[in-house]
């Protein structure tokens, strides 16, 4: 009898010693794959006030009406997946009254059109299962430019355009239907500076823009994690 108990404990004390070894040697279980790439997409209605230009010594009133703008960003995603930062663009094709004097490229007061476009570099935060919510941001320059008249498409001044810092927030809900494709609605709240050479006190340089939007964002590449 004392031989088969010494057995049973040499077997004992070997399939622990397996048991530790197997737990030392165990390989990490690698989680889902995360996207490394944010694309996205978004079609908003924008509206605006109106900006003065000392230069041309005109005005180009936006008299808030809702136009359509389009956005794009490319963003590298950060910090467990929530977080992204990369580039996004705009664009604009927004009708605005152009106010200032009677002459060549100008008129005392006309329907106009022009291209309002943007490039900056963004951040986005929100992500994970299900109902979510979204903060987002940029910053960069817009340019003002092919402004021109509605009855016989002239060219309106400045004719090289204009350029302008800008800077906007956005608060809103997304929903993530998987780990790669996500949809948002968003509210952006923006300014674009405008020099103030050539105006008086009381005209404004400060063009405030909102804009609410849909926004799809889809996830390619891969993050790999373990754990």
């Amino acid at each position: 009898m004392y031989r088969h108990f010494a057995l049973l404990a040499n077997v004992a004390l070997l399939m622990a010693a397996g048991a530790a070894a197997s737990a030392q040697v165990r390989r990490p279980i690698p989680r889902e794959a995360q996207p490394a790439t944010w694309l996205s997409i978004s079609a908003g209605l924008f509206n605006a006030n109106g900006v003065s230009d000392g230069e041309t010594a005109s005005t180009w009133d936006f008299g808030q009406a809702s136009n359509l703008q389009i956005r794009a960003a490319v963003e590298r995603a950060i910090l467990q997946n929530q977080t992204s930062i990369g580039l996004v663009a705009t664009y604009l094709d927004a009708p605005f009254t152009y106010i200032g004097q009677a002459g060549e490229n100008s008129c005392a007061r006309c329907a106009a059109h022009l291209d309002l476009v943007s490039l900056g570099v963004s951040f986005h935060v929100g992500g994970g299962t299900g109902l979510h919510q979204v903060l987002e941001g940029s910053a960069g320059v817009a340019q003002y430019r092919n402004l021109r008249r509605d009855s016989d498409g002239l060219s309106l001044a400045p004719l090289s355009g204009n350029v302008d810092p800008y800077f906007t927030f956005g608060y809103g809900f997304g929903y993530s239907f998987n780990n790669r494709l996500q949809a948002s609605v968003v509210q952006d709240l923006g300014i674009v500076l405008h020099e103030r050479s050539g105006l008086s006190s009381e005209a404004s340089n400060t063009l405030r823009q909102r804009t609410i939007r849909l926004n799809f964002r889809y996830g390619a590449g891969r993050r790999s994690r373990t754990r």
